[in-house]
């Protein structure tokens, strides 16, 4: 028996020396599908832009050989530009690439190649109205006939703003008629704006502190804008994807309790033409280095691998779920 043993140990030995050199020269010898890789994000001043920053400069360890780099858009726009192939992979919120997936909507085709590579990165993304501390702007109601800054054009939090004005009787057609304007732009050029006096309020996404609205709190004094919780609530009701959730107590200092927000899921969709080993790999280095990415984006803080397939909407990129599988998230 003992000499049974020997030998079937022996041969195993010999087996494992002749796979593990196969299988290191097919890891050597594995080339990616693509050149150059883009990650569709935000635009500047939000965490979505610095974290697709900081990913895609740490991505060609993943990728030997490919060029990495970023493009601005937005959680509606993203899914347009994955979908398009215009971009491999970015963020997105939830209702968009279920949307675009099944061609509704916002979107007038359907992407059928759109696929999850994270369908729950932790923190709702919640939004909230700022001026300046002597402004005459107290509620939600008082920004008719005022000049606002919603977001940025294609940014999913843009959506829930004018989702919450249409539910308060002032959709953005009727909101410009009555005499107010309505301005797109980044957080930092809206943060500029509110302080310089061009714009009346802005609306920015509240699960953290910015710091170019930061700024202003300092220099001149922030206010945010009361929101009744039946207008959230209107809102929530009327909004495909969208849930209840709620703004942070503390934030700029100046709210001194958590108040109810509409909010929507943070996601990240892949195309489906990527191959299953280039998405495994990006999917792997995603959730390896994700102390990094908090780090520059704090509204990621709360990204954790036990749920990123929570709320899945759409099918997922097969080489994800092999990453998934292979920490114990997947069955």
């Amino acid at each position: 028996m003992t000499k049974l043993l020997a030998l079937a140990l022996s041969l195993i030995l010999v087996i494992a020396s002749l796979i593990a050199p196969v299988a290191a020269q097919q890891q050597q010898q594995w080339k990616p599908d693509i050149q150059h890789f883009k990650w569709a994000v935000a635009t500047a001043g939000g965490d979505w832009f610095r974290a697709g920053a900081k990913f895609t400069t740490i991505l060609p360890e993943a990728l030997p050989g490919v060029s990495a780099g970023t493009l601005m858009g937005g959680g509606v726009v993203n899914v347009t530009k994955v979908g398009k192939k215009e971009a491999q992979m970015g963020f997105a919120l939830t209702p968009y690439p279920e949307d675009g997936y099944n061609g509704r909507g916002k979107y007038k085709e359907a992407y059928k190649n759109l696929r999850l590579m994270a369908s729950n990165l932790g923190r709702t993304v919640v939004i909230a109205g700022f001026v300046l501390k002597d402004s005459p702007i107290k509620t939600f109601a008082d920004i008719k006939g005022k000049r606002i800054v919603p977001g940025d054009r294609g940014w999913g939090t843009t959506e829930l703003v004018e989702a919450m004005m249409t539910a308060a009787g002032m959709p953005p057609d009727k909101f410009k008629a009555d005499g107010g304007t309505i301005s797109y732009t980044s957080i930092t050029d809206r943060s500029k704006a509110l302080q310089d006096r061009n714009v009346d309020a802005i609306f920015i996404p509240a699960q953290v502190t910015y710091p170019d609205l930061m700024v202003v709190q300092q220099a001149i004094g922030l206010r945010a804008i009361q929101i009744p919780p039946d207008l959230v609530d209107k809102t929530v009701a009327t909004t495909p994807g969208a849930i209840k959730s709620s703004v942070p107590k503390g934030l700029y200092g100046v709210l001194e309790q958590e108040v109810p927000s509409p909010g929507f899921l943070q996601q990240i969709i892949a195309d489906a033409a990527l191959s299953d080993e280039l998405v495994y790999r990006v999917t792997k280095l995603w959730w390896e280095r994700i102390k990094e990415i908090r780090e520059v984006a704090p509204t990621l803080d709360k990204a954790d691998v036990r749920i990123a397939m929570e709320h899945a909407t759409i099918p997922f990129h097969p080489g994800a779920i092999r990453y998934y599988k292979e920490v114990g998230v997947a069955r």
